[in-house]
């Protein structure tokens, strides 16, 4: 295992020294590997527009060979400067921030199934825009020792104090180079609205893609094990059942890694996502629900253009959905107040849908934001 990664370590710290691929950074040129792979991301932008384009992929996950990409396909990738293809969606207005009313703590598990299967776990009042575009209504805490951290670099987990159990949980892992500093504010949001979340680093802040879904993992085992561990402030107020994956960048990539390995997922939610210096780019055996962030004017490098095409490659019988954010950069999502609170919003209403199985939330989720460069989704 060391050997590997200290393998996989030099080979990224070259692509770093060379430029090709360094998705932590807002700088890299150079492209990453074009072999074609049954199910992977592959091929080279239209470099004269230096806008991504996506052809049609077939039901199994197949992505096209490179010389399909090239071009515009209006159907697919919107110029800039046009309005994007609506998919049955209805136009968003700027949310009214506010504080979401307390619900003192109380679940409700009635209403049937889940999307997930599982029973919807119910907390507080309707939701509204507002209340789903703010801090939540639970107080949070966060603990950086005490739990076991095994391939990866440390955590925090972020947790809500006066919320009842119980919990759904993610791991969220941050990009190429970067600390967890850098999606930080996805824990305390995520958690002052009941859902457990360890924010992480990685090994080392060079660990290329393929590892860092391993390390995913490694942290959603942490919070499992806080599940049984007697005295801890989560002990058996986890549902081990639901839980989740998130990330930025090459995080975004291990992100879809992990779900593709994964099926016990339950969601994967990625920030301009970078997959192209994966060793393995499959992510035709998606079945988790899966939602993408991407940004207009992120480098071609780092993930311009990556979330459309692993969209296509996730089977459409899985829930997905993309929106690429005009004007955006790679930054696209690390902060979950961005674009007005509709970044928290969307990201918190996924989890809310198919972590804990609350459809009240899927309302937000059918809207397309006036903000968007480009918008699909198997959403009904």
């Amino acid at each position: 295992m060391q050997k590997l990664r200290g393998a996989r370590q030099a080979a990224a710290l070259i692509l770093a020294t060379l430029g090709a691929g360094c998705a932590g950074s807002d700088e890299g040129p150079g492209l990453g590997p074009t072999e074609m792979v049954p199910g992977t991301i592959t091929g080279t932008p239209d470099a004269a527009s230096m806008q991504p384009v996506v052809t049609d992929a077939s039901a199994s996950g197949q992505l096209p060979p490179p010389g399909n990409l090239g071009g515009f396909d209006a159907g697919m990738v919107t110029p800039p400067g046009t309005t994007p293809e609506r998919y049955g969606s209805v136009a968003d207005a700027s949310p009214v921030l506010g504080d979401a009313g307390s619900d003192g703590g109380a679940v409700s598990t009635e209403g049937g199934a889940s999307p997930s299967g599982l029973t919807p776990i119910v907390r507080g009042d309707a939701p509204t825009k507002a209340s789903a575009s703010a801090k939540g209504p639970y107080k949070v805490m966060s603990y950086t020792s005490g739990f076991p951290v095994m391939s990866y670099g440390g955590g925090t987990i972020w947790y809500p104090t006066d919320a009842q159990a119980p919990f759904g949980a993610v791991a969220v892992c941050p990009g190429f180079t970067a600390a967890q500093s850098s999606i930080a504010n996805w824990g305390a949001f995520l958690a002052s609205h009941g859902i457990v979340t360890l924010t992480m680093d990685t090994f080392t802040p060079l660990d290329e893609v393929d590892m860092r879904a391993e390390e995913l993992m490694d942290a959603l085992a942490s919070i499992k094990s806080e599940n049984m561990r007697s005295g801890g402030p989560l002990y058996q107020k986890i549902d081990t059942m639901r839980l989740g994956v998130m990330g930025w960048s090459m995080g975004g990539g291990g992100s879809w890694l992990a779900a593709n390995m994964h099926p016990e997922l339950r969601t994967a939610v990625t920030f301009a996502g970078h997959i192209v210096t994966a060793l393995n780019q499959d992510v035709s055996k998606i079945t988790v629900p899966t939602l993408m962030f991407a940004g207009s004017t992120d480098n071609l490098i780092l993930g311009g253009g990556m979330s459309q095409l692993v969209y296509d490659g996730i089977p459409a019988t899985t829930p997905k959905l993309v929106w690429e954010v005009q004007g955006a950069g790679h930054n696209v999502a690390n902060d979950p107040a961005g674009t007005g609170g509709a970044i928290g919003r969307y990201g918190l209403s996924w989890q809310k849908v198919y972590l804990e199985g609350d459809m009240r939330y899927y309302q937000f989720l059918l809207e397309m934001p006036t903000t968007a460069s480009y918008f699909k989704t198997t959403l009904k």
